[in-house]
């Protein structure tokens, strides 16, 4: 492990551990800046280290922004990773975190803000949250294999369980590149991203 990559491990873990002393703002501040510095060191330098960066500390702020009932700022960020990183290759734990918090932050959004009850809407909402499953399905046996005691796979066989239920999702994935662009154009179409 590198100097480098201790640091920014050190930086997210105050972030939540602000978060659990119930320091929203100071978890804020902390995790906008780390944010901030990892987009730039993306920009530099778009490799496999700084796309694994770039998706622990959007699972940090996205954590931070749902804390503070700021659903669709979460939403948007993970959005953003999923598209910036949809050609790196990532630890799975990472990209099963980012998935399942995303379907979290769907959920919510979903609660705050029922889209209208146009069958178009729903139908959008279903593609995200079946690209979604796929991919969180596909996370989850790839995490297990690696490191069958990873703590979010209990949460991540929950998530499957709903979205199962709800929709049909592809146990197969060879590239996700195009379940990452599916999200992206149905949550844009119900206008939970700009």
């Amino acid at each position: 492990m590198t100097m480098r990559a201790d640091t920014f491990n050190n930086n997210i873990a105050s972030v939540y551990a602000s978060l659990q002393k119930g320091d929203r703002i100071e978890a804020s501040m902390l995790i906008e800046e780390i944010l901030g510095d990892t987009f730039n060191q993306w920009r530099l330098s778009p490799d496999d280290e700084t796309a694994c960066e770039l998706v622990a500390a959007t699972c940090a702020y996205s954590t931070v922004m749902t804390a503070s009932q700021r659903f669709h700022d979460a939403y948007a960020s993970c959005m953003t990773a999923l598209a910036y990183t949809s050609k790196s290759k990532i630890d799975p734990s990472g990209m099963l975190a980012l998935c399942l918090m995303t379907w979290h932050i769907l959920e919510k959004a979903l609660q705050t803000s029922q889209p209208t009850e146009n069958s178009a809407a729903k139908e959008r909402v279903s593609e995200i949250a079946s690209s979604l499953g796929t991919l969180l399905y596909h996370y989850y046996y790839a995490t297990g294999r690696i490191n069958p005691d990873d703590p979010a796979l209990t949460d991540a066989y929950s998530a499957l369980r709903v979205i199962m239920s709800l929709v049909e999702i592809s146990p197969d994935m060879t590239d996700r590149t195009p379940l990452v662009a599916k999200i992206l154009q149905a949550s844009e179409s119900i206008g939970l991203i700009q």
